[in-house]
């Protein structure tokens, strides 16, 4: 591998290298002060631990040079894409293609299993008609995301990028570049802040040869996972639960 004059990476046999800095956005609350799912997910903005965490990752991604910048659009994609990005006259513009996966519209409460449906919904994502917190399938949510990243494929005008995505967002991204498609949303882990690093080599006439993930779920607060214990669904569980165990008790 290479940099040619005009600083673009090259593969060993010149094929040209273009890179994806992948980030999930910071931390969120989604669930209020009585355990409930806040009607509005999209409307959240990041918490005191969201902005530590985006602020502390624009330390570690300080020196890195990119040359175009996309959010999903919301909120606590575009706080943390703008923390991160710091300095840079770079614009951060939005691609709403990356959009998390949605939930059924409005307040999600009482017809569901905090498990099955919560904790340990996304291992169901290969089921054809499951679907995240009664909303959008993962089926669908996949092929959406498929399309998005696609048509970012075609879109010559960057060669290293930065895109603040979600944590389903980022797994459908990851699943298409393994090639493990949809189990990647219980497989692969994604921590609030967390980036990754996706590199792909592209022929004459602009198509893919390789893809390659040179790093994934990193983060500036916890390198070492050491106090990550378990996965954001089931921290959501655990709230949900614990909120209905504080309304019954007398």
């Amino acid at each position: 591998m290479h940099i040619d004059d005009a600083g673009r990476r090259r593969a060993v046999v010149g094929a040209c290298r273009r890179r994806i800095y992948l980030f999930r956005h910071g931390s969120v609350d989604y669930v209020d002060p009585d355990g409930n799912i806040v009607p509005d997910t999209d409307s959240v903005v990041l918490n005191e631990t969201g902005l530590a965490q985006a602020a502390e990752m624009r330390e570690l991604f300080s020196d890195v040079q990119i040359d175009k910048a996309l959010c999903s659009g919301l909120p606590r994609t575009r706080q943390t894409g703008e923390t991160v990005l710091g300095h840079r006259d770079i614009p951060l513009e939005v691609n709403a293609g990356f959009l998390e996966i949605r939930q059924l519209e409005g307040e999600f409460s009482g017809d569901y299993d905090v498990v099955a449906d919560v904790a340990f919904s996304h291992w169901r994502a290969n089921d054809e008609e499951a679907r995240f917190l009664g909303g959008e399938r993962y089926s669908d949510f996949y092929s959406r995301i498929e399309q998005a990243i696609h048509s970012l494929m075609l879109d010559e005008s960057w060669h290293n990028l930065a895109l603040f995505a979600h944590g389903a967002t980022n797994a459908a991204i990851l699943g298409w570049v393994t090639g493990i498609g949809r189990s990647a949303f219980g497989v692969l882990d994604q921590a609030m802040c967390c980036l990754n690093v996706i590199d792909i080599d592209f022929g004459e006439s602009g198509e893919i040869l390789r893809k390659t993930v040179r790093a994934m779920n990193i983060t500036a607060d916890d390198p070492a996972k050491s106090n990550r214990h378990g996965g954001d669904m089931e921290s959501l569980a655990q709230r949900i639960s614990q909120g209905a165990q504080d309304r019954r008790s007398p």
